[in-house]
């Protein structure tokens, strides 16, 4: 299968029609597209997709809302603002009929007014295909990419991790591994000796046993996979109303709008400001009536001051003289009399002629007024001018914001808010029961799959006992048989390579050393360290097998017993105590949660080039932000020993930050076309061809 041109039509940022010539030949297989962020590579990406399989893309299993309000979200706003909108993506397909080559053209287009329609056309070498000719067609595309395998040629570096590495992913990448494979057709066969031996009188009770627990199991594994799509769906769903909130918040304060509670606060804030003004104006006001006036006359106030202290001491010796004027206290003083009156002329007496002539209280009163003039702190003025300047700019800044304010649209803006946020908490409402049902669906596949395996060693005793062969029962013992043989050779194949990918791709000498892939395609990776003899010795002492099991692994034990030869706890104990050497090379399993973001990626691209290689068919690989967490020391690695390993074409949708010129010139020889995406005001991608970026 080959990818001549793709068209997009108001699709997503591409307004207008946009085309992509994509053909290759000549070993040239790779179509570079280059944009940085918010370009438009992933709505390509999308849209590619989305042309081939419409609703199944984004993981649905029907035509239904979710999948209309994705595809309408999808839609060029600027085309919306014509109804009705007509949008659409073409693929032109080149595929091998055995004898020829015939060209498909592949149209999935909509047409958005009230609500959203669409339509899917295919011609088949310049001839429409009729409906029913379409429906076989969309099949055959099934069977060449069927969605157990969207994500492996469907490559998101972002999302790929996730594919690989979360929750149920061993049953995904499992039946994605019997797809590539072709071993999806023994379904087919066991269905037709289902058939057979239903009508076999022959036929025992423990097949029929054994087949209803096969169906059961099946279908408590359908159920646990579709709560497993709805919770990415919701995931996605939560995302994509958090990503709306953000948006709608950040056009909404972008065009100045602000809600009731920040205008009230802000002309709360302008009130304050007024108020302030007014005490601070009040206080100098008082100043300029009661204080300044007399900071003029300072000198003349410090005269007067002196005037009353002058007075206030004559005063005292006039008081004083009346008081030894008495005959008693001038006959108590005797001869010293005159020189008491000496001594108060000199701490009291004076000529001071009296001008004010003023009263005790109003001393006391005149002396609090002068005083309050001459502590004066002049200072204080221009602190509180330059305070009323500053609250007058602070309230000029918020008049002119409320000025620039959009108020008048907060009641559509609360309402969108509220309606989203709403959402929001249904979403995560629907997450939390998701989750507790998967928790519940994963106990009960469990236990299917335990009930199967118990059937199916029954049946076998059965078969072994009875007297006439059932052939259909033994042949669908034999299919499950054969299948798990030769899943197992091909599981050996993918260990085999990825242990020589990931030598390439990682330059660590001590990464990951080993890959071990069960029958349900659990993943146990494994790295070659020492273990002290010591530790040995003492984790043999103080543990049974299952505990040492649980500290060093079985992998450990068991490379162990290979060594030594022992068979039993005490003999690898005797060995171990009988040691040379400080310590033995044991494979010890690696937590693949304590892998970094980039050593997690490397790991995953590696399985990932194991696993494609078994494909059966030429199919484009179609990768967006390749190197997602890796680092610049393997990116050179990544583009010589992946990006250009990989059969049939490959579509890589980089940033200049990915695939810069350095990859460019490794990548040169197997490059057919490259595009550069540029979207500089955020809402239409121009297309350069033959160009990226610096090179």
């Amino acid at each position: 299968m080959r990818i001549d041109k793709i068209v997009l039509n108001n699709f997503g940022s591409y307004e207008g029609e946009t085309v992509f010539d994509t053909s290759t030949e000549n070993g040239r297989n790779i179509i570079l597209v280059g944009g940085k962020n918010g370009a438009g590579k992933t709505t390509l990406f999308t849209a590619m997709r989305v042309c081939l399989y419409g609703y199944m893309s984004m993981g649905y299993k029907n035509y239904n809302a979710f999948y209309t309000r994705a595809i309408s979200k999808q839609i060029n706003n600027t085309a919306k603002l014509t109804k009705p909108t007509k949008a659409g993506v073409s693929m032109q397909i080149t595929l091998s009929n055995g004898r020829d080559l015939d060209i498909y053209e592949l149209t999935r287009s909509w047409v958005l007014d009230e609500s959203l329609a669409e339509t899917f056309l295919i011609a088949k070498n310049g001839e429409l295909l009729s409906a029913g000719e379409v429906a076989d067609f969309e099949k055959y595309l099934l069977s060449l990419i069927p969605p157990e395998l969207f994500n492996l040629y469907f490559f998101d570096g972002e999302k790929i991790a996730d594919f690989f590495m979360n929750e149920g992913s061993n049953t995904r990448i499992k039946e994605a591994f019997l797809t590539l494979c072709g071993y999806d057709t023994f379904d087919i066969m066991r269905r037709n000796f289902k058939r057979i031996s239903g009508g076999s009188a022959s036929s025992s009770a423990a097949l029929e046993e054994y087949l209803q627990a096969k169906q059961s199991a099946a279908v408590e594994d359908a159920k646990y996979q579709d709560l497993l799509t709805r919770m990415e769906s919701c995931i996605s769903d939560l995302d994509a109303c958090e990503a709306e909130i953000a948006a709608l918040e950040k056009k909404y304060t972008q065009s100045g709008g602000i809600t009731q509670e920040e205008w009230n606060e802000k002309l709360v804030k302008l009130k304050d400001e007024e108020k302030k003004r007014e005490v601070w104006n009040a206080v100098l006001r008082k100043w300029a009536n009661e204080i300044i006036p007399f900071l003029i006359v300072r000198d003349q106030i410090l005269a007067l001051k002196e005037q009353i202290a002058a007075e206030n001491d004559q005063k005292k010796y006039q008081s004083f003289c009346e008081i030894l004027s008495v005959p008693e206290m001038a006959e108590l003083a005797g001869d010293s009399l005159d020189q008491m009156r000496s001594l108060a002329s000199c701490l009291y007496g004076g000529e001071t002629e009296p001008i004010l002539d003023l009263s005790f209280e109003q001393c006391v009163t005149l002396l609090a007024q002068i005083s309050t003039i001459t502590d004066f702190d002049r200072t204080k003025i221009e602190k509180y001018r330059v305070a009323i300047k500053n609250s007058i700019n602070r309230s000029a800044k918020l008049r002119q914001e409320l000025d620039d304010s959009n108020v008048v649209a907060v009641q559509d803006y609360m309402k969108m808010r509220a309606e989203l946020f709403e959402r929001k908490s249904v979403l995560l409402n629907s997450r939390v029961s998701l989750e507790q049902e998967i928790a519940k669906q994963k106990e009960i596949l469990l236990q299917s799959r335990m009930e199967l395996s118990r059937t199916q060693s029954k049946l076998e005793a059965d078969l072994k006992k009875a007297s006439i062969n059932d052939i259909s029962a033994k042949a669908i013992l034999m299919l499950d048989k054969l299948q798990s043989i030769l899943y197992r050779q091909q599981i050996s194949k993918v260990e085999d390579r990825f242990r020589v990918e990931i030598r390439t791709l990682m330059r660590k000498t001590k990464f990951i050393d080993d890959i071990r892939i069960d029958d349900d395609f659990n993943i146990f990776l494994y790295r070659n360290e020492v273990v002290q003899k010591s530790a040995l010795i003492d984790a043999l002492q103080s543990n049974s097998e299952e505990q040492l099991a649980s500290v060093i692994g079985k992998d450990a034990i068991a490379k162990l017993k290979q060594i030594s030869g022992a068979e039993t706890m005490q003999e690898l104990l005797d060995y171990c105590n009988s040691l040379q050497k400080d310590g033995v090379e044991l494979p010890i399993r690696i937590d693949q949660a304590s892998l970094s973001n980039g050593e997690k990626q490397i790991f995953i691209m590696a399985l990932y080039h194991s696993l494609v290689q078994l494909g059966r068919h030429e199919i484009p690989f179609i990768i967006d932000t390749p190197f997602a967490r890796i680092d610049t020391e393997h990116r050179h690695n990544i583009s010589k020993y992946f990006f250009s390993k990989l059969k049939g074409q490959v579509f890589i949708l980089s940033t200049n930050e990915e695939i810069n010129s350095a990859h460019v010139r490794i990548l040169k020889e197997h490059i057919a076309a490259t595009y550069l995406l540029e979207n500089t005001d955020n809402k239409k991608t121009v297309v350069a061809q033959d160009t990226y970026f610096e090179v």
